[in-house]
Parts: C-alpha cells; structure tokens; sequence
C-alpha cells in the first residue's frame, strides 16, 4: 500500500498547466518504469479532467501504462491498486483552498522525487497503454461490508443525512448505506450537467443537513467533500461535531478493538486525545500533518487521523476514506446503543484558538526562532511541522504555510484565561518580527 502522498496545487492554465502537467506525468513515468501499471482518477471538475488527460499523454510518453478509472472516489481507487498491479495512483482534483486551483495527489509506495529536469521520452514503439475500467465500485463496496458488523447496524434501521456533491452520480456512499438498511436523505446532488461547485463543505451546506437532521429525526448528518476523503459529522440534535472530537471517538473504539496499539495524528492534535490514548494505553506518535499517512503505515498504526475530518481505518484502507468512516460511526454507534452527541459528550473539549498572519515566506523561520525563545525554558519543544511548545494544560503550534505567505497559529489550554493570555502574547511576539 502507498505511504508517500506528493501534493501538488496551482492554479490552471497559469501555475498547472497542461504543458506542466505531461511533463510531470513523464517524469513520474521515468520513475516507476517502462511498462508499468499507474492508476489514475478524477472528481467532477473541468479543470481536473483537463488536467488529468494531460498527465496521462505524459504517463504513456514515458512507456507507462495507464489505468483510468474516470471520475472516483480517492479511498475508491486506492482500495482497487493492486487489483491492477499498481504502486502508484495519481488523482486530480479541485482544490479545498481556491477555486482556481487543482490538487495533483500522487500515492506512491516509495518516494518518488519530482525535481525539475529533463524528462526522458520512449521511443514511438514503447508507448504506454491506455485502458479505462468501469468496474471498480462493486470491489470496494464488498469489502467495505466484510469489514463491519453488518447484522448489528442493519438492525438499527439508522435514518442518515447525507450531503455528498455529486453523490446521485456517483452514488457510492449512497449504495453502501442502503446495504446496511439505512433512511438515506441525499442532499446537495447534483446533476452532472450543472457547473461544478467549490468543493468546501461550507457553512451553508452545513447548516441545511442540521436542520434536515433535526426536523426529520434522524440519528447523524454527514457531509462529504468532493474527493471523499474528508467528512464531518453532525449528531442528532443538530450540532457540528469538532474535528478533534470525532478522532478521539474512532480512537477510542481503535483502541478497545486492539489493545496497546498505536495511534497516530498530526501536531495539531487537542489535549484530549493525549489523554485517551494513555487512559487506554495506547502508543500516541505525533507527526507532522503531511506526515500522517505515512506514519500509519511504517509505525503499523491501527488508526490514524487529521484535521480537517481525515481519518484512516489502516486495517480496511491505508488512505483518508471518509466512506468507510461514515459506515464506521454507524457500527461504533450500534455497537454502544447510544447516540452521537452522548458520544462526543464523552470526549472532554478543550477551548481552541486558531488564526492565520500574513507573514512573508523569508520571515516564517524568525517567527519560529522567536516562539522557541520565548517559551523553551516552560515547555516540551517539538519542531516536526513549524513549532508546538507543550505547556502545563496548554500547548502553542505555529505552522507556517507551503503554499501561501502566511501562517497558522494553534492555540489550546484547559483554562479559558490562560487560552487568551497565551493568545495575545503569540499575536504579539509575531507582529514584532
């Protein structure tokens, strides 16, 4: 299974261009080899069909052979690699950050280097193949299911409030819930002739699945990105469950399924889930937010997760698969008898602080020095992304964007005062430098 994750954005036709689309296709294809499998897939954009069609023509330049699943689900088509003998798998995507932009996303199972350089083409006689498959759903459905308690959910009859862009064509999510004898409200699906949306579960379509959920009585509302690797949870009585939240809820289940294992999350990870993972013994590795997936699969991680609503369940998929964790929240929901805010009741919340300064890219590793500086002397310094200084019930991440002039700036405490004097006193040491 692929560990490494190269993420790509730019915006189209100025930054990702189809020129620079092919040739990183080449180059990609120099790497895996003549001859060779890649997988390849896309959501609903025009842009991101553009593009992939470019990097494809770049793949087979390079004598590689080219499996196009179409338009599909990330967790989709990472489940299905090694039915078609792939290391790698590429997908495009509209961008959660800007409109303009796309998201090239190469899964690989070793790094692969993507210096600018010469791209080596094969000769007219070596062209990869181009095969575009159709029949990939019904795999992953199936093994989606054999992974649960089916019988357990199915005789819940749990009503689901499912926002999912596109979800009417590609009914994936849909189908599974239906297996599992669920109510199903779609909401947000469009018709795939209607101009494709930004892609951001944003707060307006968040508000209508609350409401849905509370005026139809139904027991959890879920909201899906247009990739399906992201999703956010709304219980029953209509309230958003935090991000932070929901991990300790699937930790917590991890860790009562296997004992002692090991957990694995971002730096930006709350104070609570620290806690739960010690209360229930497990080994909690901290990593940098790029860094998760590949720390699931090298530390054999029984689970793992990040913001913004990313979760994966190693022992099904070794990607971020909000699918299989809408099914999984049923499960832990049947399995307990309870419903999901008496679960996220559970789960202590901390007050959070999070803001973004602009901040020139030569001035980010000041702002850094200035933060170790300041608190080194009361604090556990940990520099695996930007900074995050762990104080008594308290810690401070700065961490500097790839991709934008600025940075973001995490604050948590136990202590409501102590959360704003902690953010006032970052604010400031940062608009010094």
């Amino acid at each position: 299974m692929s560990k490494y994750v190269n993420d790509i954005r730019g915006v189209v036709n100025s930054e990702i261009t189809t020129e620079f689309a092919s040739n990183l296709g080449t180059v990609i294809g120099n790497y895996v080899g003549k001859g060779k499998n890649v997988v390849v897939g896309r959501d609903f954009s025009v842009p991101s069909h553009m593009i992939k069609t470019s990097i494809i023509t770049g793949l087979m330049a390079a004598g590689v052979n080219v499996i196009d699943l179409g338009v599909v689900p990330i967790p989709v088509i990472h489940h299905n690699m090694s039915l078609y003998s792939a290391t790698v798998m590429i997908t495009v995507t509209a961008s959660h950050v800007r409109p303009e932009d796309v998201n090239i996303k190469i899964f690989s199972d070793h790094e692969i280097p993507l210096e600018q350089r010469y791209a080596e083409k094969a000769p007219w006689n070596e062209l990869g193949k181009l095969k575009h498959v159709h029949d990939y759903f019904d795999s992953y459905i199936d093994a989606v299911l054999k992974n649960l308690d089916t019988e357990m959910i199915r005789k819940k009859c749990f009503m689901v409030v499912a926002d999912s862009e596109h979800g009417m064509i590609m009914p994936i999510t849909p189908e599974i819930l239906d297996e599992l004898t669920c109510q199903t409200v779609l909401v947000g699906c469009k018709d795939k002739n209607i101009e494709f949306s930004f892609p951001e579960p944003n707060p307006e379509r968040l508000s209508i699945v609350s409401d849905l959920t509370v005026t139809l009585g139904a027991n959890m509302g879920v909201v899906l990105d247009n990739d399906l690797d992201r999703v956010i949870f709304i219980d029953e009585k209509g309230n958003i469950i935090r991000d932070q939240t929901a991990l300790a809820i699937f930790t917590k289940n991890a860790l009562d399924e296997s004992p002692n294992g090991v957990i694995v999350s971002s730096v930006v990870v709350s104070l609570s889930l620290d806690e739960i993972v010690s209360k229930y013994n497990g080994n909690f590795i901290k990593t940098s937010v790029n860094g998760v997936l590949e720390s699931v699969v090298e530390e054999n991680a029984i689970f793992g997760g990040d913001e913004p609503g990313m979760y994966i369940f190693s022992g099904f998929n070794q990607c971020f698969d909000a699918i299989f964790a809408v099914a999984k929240m049923l499960e832990i929901l049947a399995k307990h008898d309870t419903t999901l805010s008496r679960l996220a009741g559970e789960i202590p919340e901390y007050p959070r602080s999070v803001f973004t300064i602009d901040c020139e890219h030569e001035k980010k590793m000041k702002v850094i020095n200035v933060i170790e500086d300041n608190f080194s002397s009361g604090g556990i310094i940990s520099t695996v992304d930007g900074i995050r200084v762990d104080l008594e019930d308290s810690f401070i991440l700065i961490r500097p964007s790839r991709f934008e002039p600025i940075i973001r700036v995490y604050v948590e405490s136990k202590d409501h005062e102590k959360l704003q004097e902690l953010t006032k006193n970052v604010q400031k040491l940062i608009e010094n430098v």
